[in-house]
């Protein structure tokens, strides 16, 4: 007999909810074969199996639970599943089947408090009902919020529990640079036009950064707990992304290794993905520094927190068109956004975090480098390098 435990798929998350069995009780499985469906505070993740056998199931689909829960048992065959059953105190019985839906424990609460009916429940034609689901039933509820106050996703809370966290633990400090970015968003339409991917500032810069892990390596380092620096043989930059539903910081792995056409796509995907709230627990694990872009308009400069586990993260202002004198001494109108630096004190000091924007800053004003190997970049324009006198 194999037992099925959930694996610790979010760090800030001391319980999940398990959605749903991909293999019915009782079924015939295979090793590799997806099994359960289990959503934490960030996204949905299914699990495979690990041996060939008999599935047995313990924890009914919609039910909480927990990281190293034992969640089933997989036996070798019908007799061993037989006499595990028939022994005394053979553990949980077979989940019973329940022709209403499953509420999570949140959306329990809501039910109770506000007196929802099981008609009223089953009208949502859901087998799983969160707490989010009970909220959109409530009469009023989008007036009633601010009065009435509203319960936090757990979304929400997990965000709270990092940003909690990283205050607590991390000694941050914070610098920014005003860096020119005409060039760069000449760059970035150029490629578009060429590419068909909808490049931006900040997929050039999310290449920027990649770029930067051999000479700043304490950048993108992991602070043990045995005050031991442990660097990163590559560079995974997280990107912010919130469309309104819940921010997510999903990854773009080893970015050094792809193009700004590539990378804008993967971009493009987390945008996507935010909306629906689909990411798969592997993209959103494994950064070891992050982008978060404030490019609404007006937003000058903006200070992210340092997630714990990584000792930096950037930020990226809006655009701010301003007049300023050429080499000539002739008025002209240039583009400028503030690029800035969060940095674990205990790690990084300020002359290397200096250093770092700095060279960031130069990557972004010359950009026609971070375009390499990009379709028709070879066609890259003039402007994308130096600046004519």
């Amino acid at each position: 007999m194999i037992s099925v435990k959930l694996p610790t798929l979010n760090t800030n998350d001391a319980s999940y909810v398990l959605v749903e069995w991909l293999a019915e009780h009782g079924a015939r499985i295979e090793k590799g074969q997806p099994l359960v469906v289990v959503e934490t505070s960030k996204a949905q993740e299914e699990i495979d199996s690990a041996a060939d056998g008999i599935l047995h199931t313990l924890v009914a689909g919609g039910a909480d639970c927990r990281p190293g829960q034992t969640v089933a048992h997989v036996f070798d065959s019908a007799d061993e599943r037989h006499a595990y059953l028939s022994a005394p105190a053979a553990g949980p019985p077979e989940p019973a089947t329940d022709a209403g839906p499953t509420l999570t424990k949140a959306a329990r609460a809501l039910v109770e408090q506000h007196g929802l009916t099981d008609d009223v429940l089953r009208g949502l034609g859901r087998t799983v009902i969160r707490a989010a689901d009970v909220e959109a039933l409530l009469p009023g509820a989008a007036q009633a919020g601010a009065a009435t106050g509203r319960h936090l996703s757990a979304q929400q809370r997990a965000v709270g529990s990092v940003v909690t966290e990283s205050m607590r633990t991390i000694p941050a400090a914070a610098a920014y640079a005003k860096v020119d970015v005409g060039r760069a968003q000449d760059l970035a339409r150029h490629l578009r036009q060429r590419t068909g991917s909808v490049v931006s500032l900040l997929g050039l810069l999310v290449k920027a950064v990649a770029d930067q892990l051999p000479a700043h390596p304490d950048l993108f380092a992991r602070l043990l707990d045995d005050g031991t620096v442990q660097p990163a043989p590559r560079a995974h930059v997280a990107v912010a992304v919130d469309a309104g539903k819940g921010l997510y910081t999903p990854v773009v792995h080893n970015p050094a290794a792809l193009n700004v056409a590539q990378i804008a796509d993967l971009i493009t995907g987390f945008r996507d993905k935010a909306v629906r709230g689909t990411f798969r627990t592997d993209e959103l694990t494994g950064a070891n520094i992050l982008i978060s872009a404030h490019t609404a308009e007006g937003v000058v400069f903006a200070t992210p927190i340092v997630f714990p586990g990584q000792t930096c993260a950037l930020s990226l202002g809006g655009i701010d068109e301003q007049l300023v004198l050429d080499q000539r001494g002739r008025p002209e109108v240039r583009r400028f956004t503030y690029l800035g630096v969060v940095y674990d004190h205990r790690v990084v000091n300020g002359r290397d975090a200096m250093a770092f924007l700095g060279d960031l800053k130069r990557a972004l004003e010359a950009p026609a480098a971070l375009a390499a190997g990009a379709e028709g970049d070879e066609d890259a324009p003039e402007q994308a390098g130096e600046r004519p006198a």
